[in-house]
């Protein structure tokens, strides 16, 4: 469900894209100052360097993408570009911003999903970048639910799981005037470090009458490795659409 929704992400930004590009346009009295001989030539390049001759500004703007983080929940992004690279940061939180509330709390249940990146490019050609980035990634699951009756017990338990990944990609960006677009093709994660914290609502496994409570303790790591692994999946198309000032 949530994957057929990208298709018409995709479509929208890639006409974002076309116009995000700038394209010179002459009315009937005007041509292009090399065809004119009677410009001053110093006129003339000042006139045909492109508005940003320093390839410098502000990125703000709005990623969303295949991320373990980002599927229910976009994310703000700043950065500073300046040729040839580009710095920023990346927030997202799910309890801020979501998208698919209700395939969420379906497929998922009670839940919160998060992080932040901080992100560094380099470009190389025109529009072509490296990506390296630091990123936390968490998933808050609460009210998990362990039911085996009437030979097993019964629990509620919260689970907080959180890493930290480095990884690394490559994309394009354009921008124009006053806006650009980014598309992180792939970014490959590597695990720095991952936790996981489990808070016990209540249960009944540990009662005299089952005294299975080491049952329950494998499904709560079942879940911790689960959401370890979905953590530090892979994330792509990664895309960024903004302000660029």
């Amino acid at each position: 469900m949530v994957l057929a929704h990208f298709k018409y992400i995709g479509l929208i930004s890639i006409l974002l894209f076309f116009l995000s590009v700038p394209k010179p346009a002459f009315t009937q009295a005007e041509l292009p100052f090399e065809e004119d001989p009677y410009i001053n030539s110093e006129f003339k390049d000042s006139k045909n360097t492109p508005w940003n001759q320093d390839n410098e500004g502000f990125l703000i703007g709005m990623l969303y993408g295949l991320h373990p983080a980002l599927v229910f929940s976009p994310a703000l992004s700043l950065g500073y570009y300046k040729a040839p690279f580009a710095v920023g940061i990346e927030i997202s939180d799910s309890d801020q911003l979501e998208f698919w509330s209700k395939q969420k709390k379906e497929w998922l249940g009670p839940s919160r999903f998060g992080g932040s990146t901080i992100f560094a490019k380099l470009f190389f050609g025109q529009n072509l970048y490296i990506v390296g980035a630091y990123e936390k990634r968490f998933a808050h699951l609460t009210n998990r639910s362990y039911d085996r009756p009437p030979k097993g017990g019964k629990a509620r338990f919260n689970v907080f799981a959180e890493s930290t990944v480095g990884s690394i990609g490559f994309g394009f960006m354009n921008y124009g005037r006053l806006s650009f677009m980014a598309i992180d093709i792939i970014r490959l994660s590597k695990m720095i470090n991952q936790k996981a914290e489990t808070e016990m609502i209540w249960e009944t496994w540990s009662s005299p009458e089952i005294d299975s409570f080491e049952v329950l303790q494998e499904n709560i790591q079942s879940h911790r490795e689960r959401w370890y692994d979905t953590l530090d999946s892979p994330s792509t198309l990664l895309i960024t659409v903004g302000l660029f000032f």
